[in-house]
């Protein structure tokens, strides 16, 4: 999965990155709301990435990530503080695009049980690390401050789900909302991809040919 020196060396596919950066941007301004907690909202812009992924590799669609993020901020669509939110778009992106790479590289087959594992490894991983983030800084600058240490002793379960008949510390709070969250997430994510990835990526292999780079189809 790594076309970067052909893509980097080539016209035709840095604009063939750029309707796959379109795109990306694109998807993130068609949001989801989260119903138990409205202002968390679901976007799919990491479909683009995991696409670039097995089109031209890892490092590409880290571009694609940040690249779509900024579009994202460009056109004033990041309303949250320091643009966190358009942020965590790019490290949500990220990681699931590194966690991807790494789980299909040791379980690349094609059977339920290896497509199963892959799903419950990447999620797993996405959630906690996205989960961690959002303890650690994410929410944070969201509620106004900067890092866990600024909020940690007033927000509570409260903050997030008001009128609940029971109330989290800080850092139960943060577990009972984004891991849920998360996983939904990454099981939207993955489950769209695992359906539409073969026929783009066979018609995208087509366009690769023409493009003189080798296609990269995984599965």
């Amino acid at each position: 999965m790594n076309n970067s020196k052909n893509l980097l060396s080539n016209t035709k596919s840095l604009v063939l990155l750029g309707v796959f950066i379109a795109l990306g941007a694109i998807l993130m301004l068609i949001e989801i709301p989260y119903p138990p907690v409205p202002f968390l909202k679901f976007d799919l812009s990491e479909l683009i990435v995991l696409l670039t992924v097995e089109v031209f590799g890892l490092v590409p669609a880290i571009i694609v990530a940040a690249a779509k993020s900024i579009v994202n901020i460009m056109l004033g669509m990041s309303a949250t503080p320091m643009h966190i939110g358009s942020i965590t778009a790019f490290i949500a992106s990220t990681t699931m695009a590194c966690l991807y790479v790494l789980v299909k590289k040791y379980l690349s087959g094609t059977t339920v049980v290896n497509k199963s594992l892959r799903f419950l490894l990447v999620i797993t991983g996405f959630s906690s690390i996205l989960t961690l983030c959002n303890y650690l800084f994410i929410t944070p600058i969201y509620f106004g401050g900067l890092w866990f240490t600024d909020i940690i002793g007033w927000a509570t379960l409260e903050s997030f789900i008001p009128g609940l008949p029971f109330d989290l510390g800080y850092g139960a709070a943060i577990a009972f909302v984004y891991l849920p969250f998360n996983a939904i997430k990454g099981l939207l994510v993955l489950g769209i991809y695992e359906m539409i990835a073969p026929r783009l990526l066979v018609a995208l292999q087509k366009i690769l040919k023409n493009l003189k780079l080798s296609p990269v189809v995984s599965e």
